[in-house]
């Protein structure tokens, strides 16, 4: 009988999904744990360089990836969207610049999960002040939560970046 590591590939696959739910869901009771909005914000920047450079097609991690970030920035309050919208952002205004200027790729994935949460704050911001709403401050959680990430970033996301 021939093993199909189709099946054991699709089951971790799942488990992984199923994990950081469970990991995002327990991280809004637990105030030491950060949101990973940083960390997938950097994927999915990973993820669109890797697809425009091959000429390839997205694949279900890009589209798990935002579907994760629109999960995340609702279960921490931000405006419904304004993770996409600091996304489209960032990758199509900002991202040429820093990669043609910054050559310290370190610190390119700094910026990266950094700007997951301060741009996200921003549009989301924006969203309130038009809708008239009290606007959310930055505090010092968005900077360590982004600090942590940036650590996690260096460990996981090691030589993707051009």
């Amino acid at each position: 009988m021939q093993r199909n590591s189709t099946n054991s590939e699709s089951l971790r696959f799942s488990l992984f999904c199923i994990f950081i739910v469970g990991y995002e869901i327990f991280s809004i009771t637990a105030i030491f744990l950060p949101s990973l909005i940083g960390i997938f914000f950097a994927y999915l920047v990973m993820l669109s360089d890797e697809i425009e450079r091959t000429l390839g097609t997205k694949d279900k991690r890009w589209y798990l990836s935002l579907a994760f970030l629109v999960f995340a920035e609702q279960l921490n309050g931000f405006e419904f969207c304004s993770v996409i919208l600091a996304w489209l952002l960032f990758y199509y205004l900002i991202n040429d610049w820093l990669k043609t200027n910054i050559k310290w790729r370190k610190l390119l994935i700094t910026i990266y999960v950094f700007s997951g949460y301060i741009i996200t704050l921003g549009v989301s911001n924006i969203v309130l002040y038009v809708l008239n709403q009290p606007r959310m401050n930055l505090s010092y959680e968005y900077l360590l939560y982004g600090a942590i990430e940036s650590l996690i970033a260096l460990v996981i996301f090691r030589g993707r970046i051009l």
